[in-house]
């Protein structure tokens, strides 16, 4: 008798195949299997947010090649706003992790399209990391994997380098206040950003570039820590 382990291998086998509309595929299983739950035709499968994200990952690889774009970071929305409905009406229990929203903003990040569209993925980003910030009951709590994945969105999709350095240096004041400044971060941080706009942040918010306060990467893991020579790793 399958369960919901099992139900959950299925969609990620098929979410991350190569082969084009395998995310589709995915999501059209997860609404057969919801569908059939609510008409009582299977009480064996039990949705949860491991499937939902691996569903949302499925489109955020999809998003990046050649069928990808905003249809498809439509689509991964579409994915998200349906496990959140579920956690909502309590059919998903459970602690809330960050793992969806983070594979979200990843598919907005990986995004091909025109200029308009890139806009419109970013908006997508960064209302899904506000609305996180606000319920993380619902949408789990940031971590530092949900910065460095805003941290590749902000700097692939914004519409100039103004644009870039002001969001860029929201994001790693958000982290460092956070305790959640990543080697990830600080990487992106420091690449995406010009030499001398970086030190003046790091700067005037206690740092160096020779000494990272602890407090700033105090909930990141030790082999995820940050050190002062971060900037020769790019």
């Amino acid at each position: 008798t399958p369960d919901s382990t099992s139900y959950d291998t299925i969609l990620n086998a098929f979410a991350r195949h190569d082969k084009s509309g395998s995310a589709d595929r995915a999501w059209e299983l997860l609404r057969q299997w919801e569908e059939d739950r609510a008409a009582g035709e299977n009480d064996t499968f039990i949705p949860s947010q491991v499937g939902y994200s691996a569903v949302i990952n499925g489109f955020a690889k999809a998003s990046g090649t050649e069928y990808g774009g905003m249809s498809t970071v439509k689509k991964a929305k579409e994915v998200y706003d349906r496990l959140i409905e579920q956690k909502e009406r309590g059919v998903i229990y459970g602690e809330s992790d960050p793992v969806a929203n983070s594979c979200f903003l990843n598919c907005c990040a990986n995004i091909y399209g025109t200029r308009a569209e890139r806009k419109e993925a970013l908006i997508l980003a960064i209302k899904a990391f506000e609305e996180m910030k606000r319920d993380p009951s619902l949408h789990g709590e940031p971590g530092q994997f949900t910065f460095g994945t805003m941290m590749k969105a902000c700097s692939k999709l914004s519409a100039d380098a103004a644009e870039r350095n002001r969001l860029l240096e929201s994001l790693f004041q958000q982290s460092c206040n956070r305790g959640l400044l990543s080697k990830s971060t600080l990487g992106q941080f420091l690449r995406h950003t010009p030499d001398e706009f970086s030190t003046k942040v790091i700067l005037q918010m206690g740092g160096s570039k020779r000494e990272i306060p602890p407090e700033w990467h105090r909930n990141v893991p030790g082999k995820h820590k940050p050190t002062p020579t971060e900037r020769d790793r790019y």
